[in-house]
């Protein structure tokens, strides 16, 4: 219910009525997660109990002020007012507007009910504004979405990312730890902070806030420039490489380093550690993955 990743957790409940969240375990025997536990399940009791919780729904009042109302009268008053919308305005008037997360799978369900009742055109969920990106470029490059395999990978590059704190895969800080301490792996962090996780990164472009692009673009430069692009890969999986591929040639390296505040020597061994690894992931706002097919794989 809080995360993507379903891990799994042994909870147990209790308190006077039975409904507090008195203790989470990680699930040993999950095959994904296999015991791991991070600060967001141990703090499921705060979520499900917190202080400024609502108990129950409110309605503003014309003073502007709210007030507690029973579900019954609040179900009965929001459906008339849609049903005034529809009569007035048709049901393209409408949004149906989901969430993403893992809580919110049944709303599949009754919420299929509800659009053809009101004749809803346009729906939209917090996945739109947060991943449509990443599904169109994982849809487009790999023909589905995919995660970054972070268990397995001989290079992990993060930007802008701080999975020690955030997460974000399964067994994140475990997996942090063991490339740190595996010689045959490299972690690379491109964020402006010295946060946890670039405080063991074995390469740590600490770019100056806001140049992530030329930083970015510089590793891309490098990678043409040097001829590590894996042209096979990119003719099987992409289109208008011919049209990118000069534009990148021409990047003034030197320049971009400077811009972004990164050593020049420090960005050519970021790029080629990458573009040289079996296999690599990436995990940044579009969720991109680069394995052994990667176009920056060798």
């Amino acid at each position: 219910m809080l995360c993507a990743l379903n891990c799994g957790l042994e909870v147990q409940t209790g308190g006077p009525d039975g409904r507090r969240i008195v203790k989470v375990h990680g699930d040993a025997d999950h095959p994904a997660s296999q015991g791991y536990l991070c600060e967001k399940a141990q703090r499921m009791d705060h979520y499900q109990n917190g202080a400024d919780r609502l108990r129950s729904p409110m309605r503003r009042r014309s003073d502007g002020r709210y007030e507690a109302i029973d579900w019954d009268t609040a179900i009965r008053e929001v459906a008339a007012r849609l049903k005034e919308v529809k009569a007035n305005h048709g049901g393209e008037a409408i949004l149906y507007y989901g969430g993403g997360a893992q809580g919110n799978h049944l709303g599949g369900a009754y919420g299929d009910a509800t659009l053809k009742a009101l004749g809803v055109t346009y729906r939209s969920n917090a996945l739109a504004q947060e991943k449509t990106g990443e599904f169109w470029v994982q849809g487009k490059m790999f023909g589905t979405g995919v995660h970054g395999d972070f268990e397995r990978c001989e290079v992990a590059v993060f930007i802008g990312k701080n999975p020690w704190q955030s997460h974000g895969f399964a067994r994140a800080r475990a997996v942090l730890k063991e490339i740190h301490k595996d010689p045959r792996r490299t972690l690379i962090v491109i964020d402006p902070r010295n946060s946890e996780t670039a405080q063991l990164a074995d390469i740590h472009l600490q770019v100056r806030p806001g140049s992530d692009a030329w930083c970015l673009a510089a590793l891309a430069g490098i990678v043409v420039q040097e001829g590590l692009v894996k042209r096979d890969w990119v003719a099987r999986h992409t289109g208008g490489f011919d049209a990118i591929e000069p534009v990148l040639a021409r990047i003034p390296v030197a320049r971009f380093a400077e811009v972004c505040g990164v050593d020049e020597a420090l960005l050519r061994s970021a790029a080629r550690r990458i573009a040289t690894a079996e296999s690599a992931s990436v995990f940044e706002d579009l969720g991109m993955q680069m394995n052994l097919h990667s176009t920056l794989g060798s």
